[in-house]
């Protein structure tokens, strides 16, 4: 596999880019290596962005930045971005890393449904894995709404809440459907566990799991209707764990481009390191389950991630 992500041009095929899968594997590793994922990530969603506005400079708010390695990626393609979070110290985090690299942009601390701008100020709004850890989505959207310009979108990502791994703790508990057990024996499960995995402990990781507000897709679509928007892009699609995903792109890259079989080899080569004999029965679970992803209502137990894009008109 070549080691240039730009040689792999589909948004798609970029999931088995190996700066991409580097940066992914290694993301827990450091705050620094979190911030490298979080701009492999935001660089593999500019070209699906630049469909909805101009990426060269508009003005964007990205709400939920965390340690804001998106927002520097964005901010370096031509973005005015503010970059706002509730988490003072992931904020600093953001701030530091922006001014070792040189970016100008703007870090806030606050709350998605209090902003603290005018109306019509932003071209466009990001809610990365945001969404369904807010109090009150219908909130945090009317305020979306209330802020952007005429024509203006909100981007929203997020794992419905009864997808088979949509707790936020499979990188200690890779059980489908898990986190829908009850809350307690969720926690006793996390804060058993004595390992830590780089800069995440269990304790992290059940605290993440508790802000869930256990968003579903049905639910998501009501409350962006009732806050005003219209549904200019909307896409469901299976989790089908890392190595999993990425043996399926690559047998997706070599049917569409058969020159290019080397990826795929580079990709089962990889799979074979990856695979446990448990992550693997537990793909060609995911795998027999990922068609419901394409039924209405079966579809909430097999959905693994949504892509919208919600516009103002």
């Amino acid at each position: 596999m070549s080691d240039r992500s730009t040689e792999i041009p589909s948004t798609i095929e970029s999931v088995i880019a190996s700066d991409y899968v580097d940066a992914l594997d290694a993301r827990l590793d450091s705050h620094d290596a979190y911030i490298e994922y979080q701009q492999q990530e935001a660089r593999r969603a500019l070209p699906f962005l630049a469909g909805f506005f101009d990426v060269s400079c508009a003005r964007v708010l990205e709400i939920g930045a965390g340690r804001g390695g998106k927002g520097i990626a964005y901010a370096q393609a031509g973005m005015r971005v503010v970059s706002l979070d509730v988490d003072v110290a992931a904020v600093q985090v953001g701030l530091g890393a922006a001014q070792r690299v040189g970016v100008a942009m703007n870090f806030l601390v606050g709350n998605g449904a209090r902003l603290p701008f005018s109306a019509d100020s932003f071209d466009a709004i990001l809610l990365d894995s945001v969404i369904e850890h807010v109090a009150d989505p219908y909130a945090l959207l009317s305020e979306c709404h209330r802020v952007l310009r005429r024509q203006g979108i909100v981007f929203v990502v997020f794992p419905p809440f009864y997808g088979p791994l949509s707790g936020h703790i499979d990188d200690y508990v890779l059980i489908p459907w898990f986190h829908l057990l009850p809350r307690a024996l969720v926690e006793r499960k996390l804060l058993s566990l004595d390992r830590q995995i780089g800069i995440l402990t269990p304790r992290d990781a059940y605290a993440v799991f508790a802000t869930l507000n256990r968003l579903t897709i049905f639910g998501f679509r009501r409350v962006a209707r009732r806050a005003g928007f219209t549904l200019a892009y909307w896409r469901v699609r299976p989790f089908l764990t890392h190595p999993g995903t990425r043996v399926m792109v690559g047998l997706f890259a070599a049917f569409r481009h058969p020159s290019r079989i080397g990826n795929l080899q580079a990709v089962l080569a990889r799979a074979r390191r990856e695979f446990t004999l448990g992550t693997f029965v537990l793909f060609l679970w995911l795998s027999v389950l990922a068609p419901l992803v394409f039924v209405p209502i079966a579809q909430e137990i097999a959905v693994g991630g949504v892509k919208a894009v919600l516009k103002k008109g």
